[in-house]
């Protein structure tokens, strides 16, 4: 005999039968699954299945089994019943659903004998929920094992209720409840389950426990001695509390009588002293209790809570013992939220001690735990009455920023924010300035905004604090402008803007941040609206100082800038033209630049443009129209809009947050951002998407033709020497020599109107290769085509059908097929479909292998495509009506990117199969239907990128960013985290990118390239940035920019697909 495990008890906690030893008395029996032979064969056969498979049929043949079985009810016996309703359970838990057999649940629920009430409860507790239909049978059953004489049925009923009770139970026993709740004649274990179990009624239907009545009872039930009992009342009590404290008054002394009880006499038995502390768990309820009630108004209630507050401050100590210390400090942060609460007018010496207490908690040496708690509750302390005391430890709390843990780092930010007036703000913002260079990237967002609001804050109040402020908030710009929103730049023109004094200032320390070179694209704003505002306002004392140098350097940065900055930097350079000091020449230099942008494709550019070369250069005009260029007028005094990026929050325990009164500072988390338009963010036109799609024009694009040409482009081939950034940006650097280049106009401005398209899309094609254009998609070939079909079923089938799951992993199928080009896309028990794909350009042929593993024919077949985006010409050949046995055929796949898109296209996957019942697959007709997402997105068709020139990777890499980029931070599994940056750099040549070691500056950041040759834009660069983090080696941060968000978010979803856990 094969020796057999005994199966576990599958009994929910919750049920509460650990106050019970089974006993065995006559007529009573002792629920045990060990007893049940059958049940422990099952429980054996699945835990030992091989695969998945093998464990789906054997749960299915049980639940064949189990409803036959049901189906002969006289013939069943009560341990018959018990064992198949654990059986369900069981399947239950392993994630099948079970859709039949509740009413045998509960009628073991109604059944006489404990045995079989204890099945009934525990499987109805698991299998049903407050909803369910099935509960209104067995509310009379459990009414009557509640009321009933024996503690044992009243246990089960009490914990069924406080489990899946709902309103219907509410309504229907919450008087028998409380009843037994104030039976003194009834064991304390089953008064503290009905507490608990009031408590969920009372949670369901507020309004069956009236104050006038139940107040006065509730504060007797405070007097037990039994801390079972008082557990479970003060739980009630602040379930009461949290929803309305008013009329429960009373209980505030006979709760702070408990706290006495606890922490100063002790008087509590061994059972319940946790490493000699009295019941830390019910301290905590306590003071937890007394944040729901607003500070009395009865001077004895009030020194009562005082009393025990101080009594908590004074016992409490740090130990060496880990498990003391966490129960002690619990019993001290919920006294010092209570503490917190309490407003006793000008008696600031409780908060005072709090401070205090929690000032030896944040200090280096400290545990991590208890100084991120202490950090935290400092922060909630914060108030017009305690800030000098939390200033104290503020030396403290500055080292804290550079703290391992990131939470720690996340609550000492917090807390200087909240601290921060302004006798120490330009010491906090220094500091904080100075971390901000080695920040974390997924704080440096809120860092950013509450350094700007801090500076801006105490402005007022801090010596010569406007140019101190303007000073941060540039610096803020210029470190960190990846991190900072549009709002930061516009707030701090509207300061500048109505501080005249700040004017000349503002202007000079742009324009020298400017001469350094290669500002962030924010502060370019930042420069030009200030130079084009006030750059008269500066004195011209040499040749750097004058019009022409600052305009020189506008038009420099004009030129790798995103739409929105040109708009700026456009209206700057119109202003300085109109200012009084500009001359006839620099106007005409101008008047180039507005000349050529006149027929740009984005809109406002060109109006602009027109509008300021009419202006600027047509005669008369710049004397005429002075008046329109004038320096802007004072903003109106507004609040800051950073101040509306974050939201202020008191802290403490979450559950009394609704009730504590209102206190200067709190923590503050950063508000979520508005949703992103849809629209594409450059503005730019894509034009008409012509309907025919272009094919590779190879022999064999499958391999078959060994003959054919190298891919243009490729190394060997024609265009092997690739093309440079110079090439992508249609333009030349105007200092460099040599011939004029397409879309190069005079002064080296790039004309962003010149061809961007012609007969070779953009590269040079070899010999051999061809690009063709095909027949109208809708009039493909002489097949039909390929809409989805909608066949009716097969003849002589029109009963229900079986739907068939797949019998592979279709989220591992696809993640493998992203990086290659041969692969499984789709399995069931039926059909198979593999892929083989080759790519060349902007186009890519994918054969679908679908083939029939089945023994009988695959009927009304459809594969057709759905959810293609315009984007991506697509063309899919049909497929037979009718595949015999054992067949496979070929579908072609035609895939051509004709302009940027975000989404790969998706297969539509139906066919009905006939099976007889082999003991795999059901008897009868089965049904698939199946959307199947495929791999085939932006990244499939990326070129090389060829480029060495390293700085004018990073000047292409700024443009990119200022118009589209998706910023992702991923935990990268084992397998690249195992390889380092070598792995970072294989994932990368996996998704057709091109690294570029050795260019980032951190040798543990990683840069790559690539070129998507749309049809309507052949020169579309993505660039990818993965930087590490500090102090987590397997976290990094991906950043994906390129000229639109449709071609980001594709090769975004593709590398984090390739290194994410």
């Amino acid at each position: 005999h094969t020796q057999r495990r005994p199966c576990r008890r599958v009994v929910p906690r919750a049920l509460g039968l650990a106050g019970f030893r089974p006993v065995r008395t006559p007529g009573l029996g002792v629920m045990a699954t060990t007893g049940m032979r059958g049940l422990n064969i099952f429980i054996q056969d699945v835990r030992n299945a091989a695969n998945k498979e093998v464990e789906e049929e054997r749960v299915d043949k049980e639940l064949a089994n189990i409803r036959k079985k049901f189906k002969k009810v006289k013939d069943m016996t009560a341990y018959d019943r018990k064992k198949y309703v654990w059986k369900l359970l069981y399947i239950y838990m392993l994630g099948y659903e079970v859709e039949f057999g509740h009413m045998h649940v509960v009628s073991l629920i109604s059944a006489p004998k404990y045995s079989e009430k204890q099945v009934g409860y525990t499987v109805a507790s698991v299998l049903l929920n407050e909803n369910h239909e099935f509960l209104r049978l067995v509310i009379n059953s459990v009414r009557e094992d509640i009321i009933s004489r024996s503690e044992i049925f009243q246990c089960l009923g009490l914990s069924f209720v406080a489990n899946v009770g709902g309103r219907e139970f509410a309504d229907a026993l919450a008087a028998d409840v409380q009843r037994v709740l104030c039976n003194g004649g009834a064991r304390p274990i089953v008064r503290k389950k009905a507490a608990l179990a009031l408590l969920r009624l009372f949670r369901r239907n507020p309004e069956i426990l009236d104050p006038a009545v139940f107040a006065g009872k509730l504060a007797d039930l405070l007097d037990e001695r039994d801390l079972g009992i008082l557990s479970g009342v003060m739980s009630l009590l602040t379930g009461i509390l949290s929803h309305d404290h008013r009329g429960y008054e009373v209980c505030v002394p006979k709760v702070c009588a408990v706290l006495t009880r606890l922490a100063r006499n002790k008087d509590i038995p061994a059972d319940y002293q946790y490493y000699l502390l009295p019941s830390p768990w019910l301290q905590v309820k306590c003071l937890r209790a007394l944040q729901y009630i607003p500070t009395p108004d009865d001077p004895e209630y009030r020194a009562a809570e005082v009393e025990v507050i101080e009594q908590v401050f004074a016992s409490t100590t740090t130990v060496r013992n880990v498990n003391k210390n966490n129960a002690a400090h619990a019993v001290l942060f919920e006294a010092v939220s209570l503490a917190a609460q309490l407003d006793l007018g000008e008696d600031v010496s409780l908060i005072t001690h709090a401070v205090t207490a929690l000032g030896g908690f944040i200090g280096e040496n400290a545990e991590p735990n208890i100084a991120y708690l202490g950090l935290n509750h400092l922060t909630n302390l914060v108030a017009p009455d305690t800030l000098d005391a939390i200033k104290a430890y503020l030396p403290s709390v500055i080292p804290r920023l550079h703290d391992v843990d990131i939470s720690i780092r996340k609550r000492a930010l917090d807390l200087l924010f909240a601290a921060c007036d302004s006798t120490n703000a330009v010491e906090i913002v220094g500091h904080l300035l100075r971390y901000l260079t080695t920040a974390d990237f997924a704080l440096r967002e809120e860092l950013c905004l509450k350094t700007a609001i801090l500076a801006e804050r105490n402005a007022k109040d801090v010596p010569d604090g406007e140019r101190w402020f303007l000073e941060t908030a540039l610096a803020l710009i210029d470190k960190a402008g990846d991190f900072v929103s549009d709002k930061m730049w516009h707030r701090v023109v509207q300061v500048v803007t109505n501080a005249p004094d700040l004017h000349a200032v503002a202007a000079t320390k742009c324009l020298d941040r400017l001469k350094l070179g290669s500002a962030h694209e924010m502060f370019t704003k930042v420069a030009a609206y200030c130079l084009g505002e006030f750059g008269h306002a500066m004195s011209v004392t040499t040749h750097e100082t004058s019009p022409a140098f600052y305009s020189e350097l506008l038009l420099g940065s004009f030129k790798i800038a995103s739409v929105d900055t040109r708009r700026v930097i456009l209206t700057a350079l119109a202003k300085i033209a109109m200012h009084a000091g500009a001359d006839t020449q620099l106007r005409q230099n101008l008047g180039v630049l507005f000349r050529q942008h006149a027929v740009s494709e984005q809109v406002e550019i060109q109006q602009r443009s027109v509008e300021y070369f009419v202006m600027t250069n047509v005669g008369g005009n710049p004397t005429r129209l002075a008046e329109v260029m004038r320096p802007m007028p004072n903003f109106p005094n507004r609040v800051s809009a950073l101040e509306g990026e974050v939201t202020t929050a008191g802290g403490g325990a979450a559950d009394a947050v609704a009730v504590r009164k209102a206190r200067t500072g709190g923590t503050v988390r950063v508000a979520p951002p508005p949703p992103v338009s849809s629209a594409d963010t450059n503005g730019a036109g894509h034009g008409s998407v012509g309907e025919n799609v272009p094919t590779m024009g190879l022999a064999d694009l499958l391999g078959n033709n060994p003959g054919s040409a190298p891919a243009p482009g490729a190394p060997g081939g024609p265009s092997g020497s690739g093309m440079g950034l110079e090439d992508l940006l249609a333009g030349v650097s105007p200092t460099t020599p040599g011939p004029a280049q397409p879309g190069v106009g005079a002064g080296g401005l790039v004309d962003h109107m010149s061809p961007l398209s012609g007969p070779t899309n953009g590269y040079a094609l070899g010999p051999n290769a061809s690009v063709a254009l095909v027949d109208d998609l809708s009039g493909l070939g002489t097949g039909a085509p390929s809409a989805a079909r909608t066949g009716p079923a097969s003849p002589g089938h029109n009963a229900a059908s079986n739907q068939v799951p797949p019998s592979v992993d279709l989220a591992e199928c696809l993640n493998k097929l992203r990086v290659a080009d041969n692969g499984l896309l789709y399995e069931d028990a039926f059909i198979q479909i593999g892929v083989k794909s080759q790519w060349q350009m902007n186009q890519g042929r994918v054969m679908l292998f679908v083939g029939n593993k089945h023994g009988g024919d695959l009927r009304n077949v459809s594969l057709a495509l759905v959810g293609t985006e315009p984007g991506l010409a697509a063309r899919l050949a049909p497929v037979p009506n009718n595949l015999g046995p054992k067949k496979q055929v070929q579908v072609l796949l035609e895939l051509a990117a004709t302009r940027a898109f975000a989404n790969a296209p998706r297969l539509r996957l139906e066919y009905f199969a006939e099976s007889v019942d082999d003991g795999v697959n059901n008897p009868g007709v089965n049904h698939c239907s199946v959307v199947l997402e495929t791999p085939y997105t932006v990244h499939k068709f990326l070129q090389p990128f060829t480029s060495d020139d390293k700085e004018l990777f990073f000047q292409t890499w700024r443009t990119l960013v200022g118009k589209a980029q998706e910023v992702s931070f991923v935990r990268v599994n084992a397998l690249v985290a195992s390889g380092g940056i070598a792995g970072i750099e294989k994932a990368l040549i996996s998704c057709r990118l091109t690294p570029k070691p050795g260019y980032d500056p951190n040798n543990k950041n990683l840069v790559a390239g690539g070129i998507v040759p749309y049809t309507t834009n052949p020169n579309t660069v993505v660039m990818v940035r993965v930087e590490a983090e500090t102090h987590d080696a397997r976290a990094f941060r991906v950043t994906v920019a390129s000229d639109d968000p449709e071609t980001v978010a594709g090769v975004s979803k593709a590398l984090v697909s390739q290194i994410a856990e």
